[in-house]
C-alpha cells in the first residue's frame, strides 16, 4: 500500500469508523439490557440518561455514516491503483460498489444504517428500539465482509467470517458500553443515586464477562487463521502489532476486574471513592479500547502475518 498516498488516511478513516460503529451498537445495548430495569423507579435519572444515550447514538451514527463514505473513496483508489481525485469518477466508483464484495457489502450497510437511523426516530415505540438495537449489531457485524475473513476461502472461511462477526459484536459491546456506562456514573452523584449505579455497574460486568469470553474465544481463532505460527507472531509487522493489541487488552481486562472486585463493593459505602474510582477506570478503559481500534484499523491494510513467514 502506497503510505504517501492513501494509506495513512485510509488507517484513520476506517478507525474512525470502527470505533464510532461499536459506540453505536454498544450505547444502544446498554441503554437496553442494562440501564431499562435498573432505572425504572428514576424517573428524573431516566429522563436524561436516554436523551443523553440517544444523543450518542445519533451522532455515532452520523460519524460512521461519514467516514464509511469516505472509506469507500479512499479504498475506490487503493483498489484503482489511481490518485484519489482520479478515482472519483461515476466509472470507476460504480465498478468498485456494483462489481467487488467491499462495494456490495457497503450497499447493504447503507441500509442497515438507514434502518438504524429510522428506528432512532421513533425511539419512543418499544419495537423500534428492539429492531434498532438488533439492525446496529447487524451494521457492526458486517463489518466482517470488508476485512481479511472475507478473503479466507472454503469452510475455513466460513469459520473466519463468524468469528470476526463475533469478535466485532464482542467488542462493541463491551468498549462501545463505556461511554454510557461513564455518562450514567456521571449521574450517580449522590449516595441516594448510588443505588442504582451499583445495580448498573453489575449488570454491564455481566456484559463484560461474555463479552472478553467471546473476544477471547473468535481473536484465538482469528489468530491461527491469520498468523498461523509463533514465529509469524513475533518476526511481522502484523505479529507485532497483534501483540500490542493483546497487552492493551490485557490492561483493559485488569482494569475491568478490579472494577468489579474492589470498586463496586464500594458503591454501597458513601466516601469510598468507589464512583471516582470506576469513572476514573472506565474512561480508560475507553481510551484502551479506541487505541485498540486505530491498531484494527491498521491490521485490516496489512498482509496477514500467515502469508509472510514460510
Amino acid at each position: 500500500m502506497d503510505w504517501s498516498a492513501a494509506g495513512a488516511p485510509l488507517v484513520a478513516t476506517r478507525a474512525v469508523h470502527f470505533a464510532a460503529t461499536a459506540i453505536m451498537a454498544g450505547n444502544m445495548l446498554f441503554r437496553t439490557v442494562v440501564t431499562e430495569p435498573v432505572l425504572y423507579p428514576e424517573a428524573t435519572v431516566a429522563a436524561v440518561f436516554r436523551t443523553q444515550t440517544q444523543r450518542v447514538s445519533c451522532i455515532s451514527l452520523a460519524v460512521a455514516v461519514i467516514s464509511g463514505g469516505i472509506w469507500l473513496l479512499l479504498q475506490s483508489a487503493a483498489m484503482s491503483g489511481l490518485q484519489l481525485e482520479d478515482a472519483l469518477t461515476a466509472d470507476v466508483l460504480s465498478t468498485v460498489v456494483y462489481e467487488t464484495q467491499f462495494g456490495q457489502v457497503m450497499i447493504v450497510r447503507v441500509g442497515l444504517a438507514i434502518l438504524v437511523a429510522a428506528c432512532l426516530a421513533s425511539d419512543h415505540v418499544t419495537i423500534a428500539q428492539r429492531l434498532g438495537l438488533a439492525a446496529s449489531f447487524a451494521f457492526t457485524a458486517s463489518l466482517a465482509w470488508t476485512g481479511h475473513s472475507a478473503a479466507t476461502i472454503g469452510a475455513m472461511g466460513y469459520l473466519h467470517l463468524v468469528a470476526d462477526a463475533l469478535h466485532l459484536i464482542a467488542a462493541a459491546a463491551w468498549v462501545g458500553g463505556l461511554v454510557p456506562l461513564i455518562l450514567l456514573l456521571a449521574a450517580a452523584n449522590g449516595d441516594n443515586a448510588k443505588p442504582f449505579a451499583r445495580d448498573a455497574v453489575e449488570r454491564f460486568s455481566t456484559v463484560g464477562i461474555i463479552s472478553v469470553t467471546a473476544l477471547m474465544l473468535s481473536g484465538s481463532i482469528n489468530a491461527v487463521i491469520l498468523v498461523g505460527s509463533v514465529t509469524a507472531l513475533l518476526a511481522t509487522s502484523y505479529g507485532q502489532l497483534l501483540l500490542l493489541k493483546l497487552a492493551l487488552f490485557a490492561v483493559m481486562l485488569a482494569l475491568a476486574t478490579i472494577n468489579r472486585l474492589l470498586l463496586t463493593p464500594r458503591l454501597a459505602q458513601p466516601g469510598a471513592g468507589g464512583l471516582r474510582g470506576l469513572t476514573r477506570n472506565s474512561s480508560i478503559e475507553l481510551a484502551l479500547g479506541l487505541a485498540i481500534f486505530a491498531i484494527v484499523g491498521l491490521l485490516g491494510t496489512l498482509h496477514p502475518a500467515v502469508h509472510l513467514v514460510t
